[in-house]
């Protein structure tokens, strides 16, 4: 994990001001605390350009203070951010630098997850289990012609983004990207209540959210439209002891008789050879090297896929995908072949697999929606 966070982001930081005290430069502490603040924000946000930018900055500082400890740590830092984005050879370069200057804790290097996308035996197609029966599991969803999604079209003039739209595929890409618009991304912030109405209406007064509330909305639109949808988590293989996990939404799309992954935050749609992916598909095809394409620019895709890739390894859907009125009782939750089932997230909280269902058949996860009110 990046060198900032916390334990290790206070032993570098007080590398840093004995240097700075040493050499009585005030102006220098003032400059390194801000831009670790603002290291801290861009990490935390999955920024990797602006990461990369606050780093630079940082270099040159530790550069100024002689510190050579210093500058061992931000060059790692900057060998993770790199990875992190997808670029691998910036981040083994980086790695090399971070060697030279003296960052010599290997176990780091081998260990941290921040590398998984350089390492020779990193993320493969996961394996399944199609013989597994198919438990009791039923998802519900809503009708799109409930008085809220009717009442969303109007206020929000989504008519208007879908006018000439040919099909339902195009539809859905339009409101991918319109979500991904509507505010700022924050890494922990809520809106007051989980519905797509009222999300929508406290960012257009400021607010910014976390990945779950662009799923929800864009839930919401495509449900106004006439499709069924599913708000998707994506959880990593260290799920139990990582904080970090994503959102989406995924799309049953009658005209290609498939569920589609389609990412609100980011805006972004993963396709094959024109076809676009579920979450299954996108994960093999990303982890064997595929060309898949995004619907957004190359910047962002470059760093979508391998945020994907990092948090596609468990795959988990709650029963109640009403996104008004809802009372989850069950969540199916789709396991690898031979993985053990996650009971926690993040050290200790239980409550994120409540009534988990496991299942390795992904034909059980990935079966065509039975619509209901």
């Amino acid at each position: 994990m990046i060198y900032t966070k916390r334990a290790l982001l206070a032993a570098l930081f007080l590398a840093l001001l004995c240097a700075f005290i040493l050499a009585q430069t005030q102006s220098l502490e003032e400059q390194w605390r801000a831009s670790s603040a603002e290291l801290a924000r861009y990490y935390s946000q999955k920024n990797w350009p602006e990461a990369l930018r606050v780093i630079e900055q940082q270099l040159k500082l530790a550069e100024r203070t002689g510190n050579r400890e210093a500058l061992a740590s931000v060059l790692y830092n900057k060998s993770c951010v790199h990875a992190l984005a997808g670029q691998k050879e910036p981040a083994l370069a980086a790695i090399r630098e971070a060697v030279d200057a003296g960052f010599t804790d290997y176990s780091r290097y081998l260990n941290d997850t921040d590398f998984d996308s350089l390492r020779a035996d990193g993320p493969t197609p996961l394996l399944w289990d199609r013989t597994q029966p198919a438990p009791e599991f039923q998802q519900l969803f809503d009708s799109p012609q409930a008085q809220e999604f009717l009442e969303m079209r109007r206020e929000f003039s989504i008519d208007a983004v879908l006018e000439g739209a040919k099909d339902d595929y195009e539809r859905l890409r339009r409101l991918t990207g319109w979500v991904s618009t509507r505010w700022q991304h924050s890494p922990n912030q809520m809106a007051s209540k989980s519905d797509p109405l009222t999300i929508l209406r406290e960012a257009q007064k400021g607010g910014r959210f976390i990945c779950r509330e662009y799923a929800i909305v864009l839930a919401g639109v495509a449900t106004a439209y006439g499709m069924p949808v599913r708000v998707l988590n994506l959880l990593p293989r260290d799920v139990e002891t990582r904080s970090e996990a994503h959102s989406v939404a995924e799309v049953w799309l009658d005209q290609l008789h498939k569920w589609v992954l389609a990412d609100g935050q980011y805006g972004a749609i993963g396709e094959l050879d024109g076809v676009p992916l579920n979450g299954i598909e996108l994960q093999a095809a990303l982890a064997s090297d595929q060309p898949v394409v995004c619907s957004v620019g190359a910047a962002i895709c470059s760093e979508w896929k391998p945020f994907i890739l990092r948090n596609a390894y468990y795959f988990k859907a709650a029963d109640d995908q009403h996104l008004f009125k809802r009372s989850m009782k069950s969540q199916l939750v789709l396991v690898p072949k031979g993985a053990p089932n996650p009971k926690k997230f993040a050290g200790g909280n239980e409550e994120i697999f409540a009534g988990a269902i496991y299942t390795s058949n992904p034909d059980t996860f990935y079966a065509p929606p039975k619509r209901s009110n």
